[in-house]
């Protein structure tokens, strides 16, 4: 449920709880006023009408305790949902309509090696492509060089130097059949590569 409508359910609910404590008063001291006429007559002895009383003063006590409690409560919750929507504000995503349509814009087929964006088509090599299908589809378009191992082959990437000499290639590969369509495969750290945007030339 978005938090806009969360707001408005509890305006509701604390209304209605509000508005029956009110009218539950009200009947209340419409009853406690009868009952004060029947203390009236003098048939009814003195321990009758002590009684009476102490219970209407006991009723419009804990009547009064009741409110105050309920009034506190819708108090905290309209506060809590109000300071809530201050801290998150209704957030547009301008983008996910530039940047994420972009990378659907970028066809990669694995069963024929090639990569297309908007007209422009790239053939290249197995693992280029097979790279390329992967960071398109993940969320974040980023991969570790661990997570190598399980695109390609088990000890892709060991660590050692000839497997980062490896990665380099691959990266500069991937970036030459991308030169002409918008996307750049970059290091961001010491062990993770992304596939980012740039503003064609």
């Amino acid at each position: 449920m978005k938090p806009k409508h969360k707001f408005n359910l509890i305006i509701a609910l604390v209304s209605v709880s509000i508005l029956i404590t009110l009218t539950g008063i009200a009947a209340s001291v419409h009853h406690c006023i009868k009952w004060a006429d029947y203390c009236k007559n003098e048939n009814l002895s003195a321990t009758v009408v002590e009684f009476s009383q102490n219970m209407i003063f006991h009723a419009y006590y804990w009547m009064g305790v009741a409110f105050a409690c309920i009034s506190l409560m819708a108090t905290m919750a309209l506060w809590y949902f109000s300071r809530q929507q201050n801290l998150h504000p209704k957030q547009t995503c301008p983008t996910i309509s530039t940047q994420g349509s972009k990378f659907k814009k970028l066809q990669v087929n694995v069963y024929t090696n090639e990569i297309t964006m908007e007209g422009l088509s790239q053939k290249s090599r197995n693992q280029v492509v097979t790279l390329l299908d992967y960071l398109v589809k993940h969320p974040k378009h980023k991969i570790s060089f661990s997570e190598l191992n399980t695109v390609f082959y088990e000890n892709f990437f060991d660590g050692s130097q000839s497997s980062k000499r490896k990665i380099s290639n691959l990266k500069y590969e991937t970036n030459n059949v991308l030169k002409n369509m918008g996307f750049e495969l970059v290091r961001l750290s010491s062990d993770q590569l992304a596939l980012v945007t740039k503003e064609r030339n």
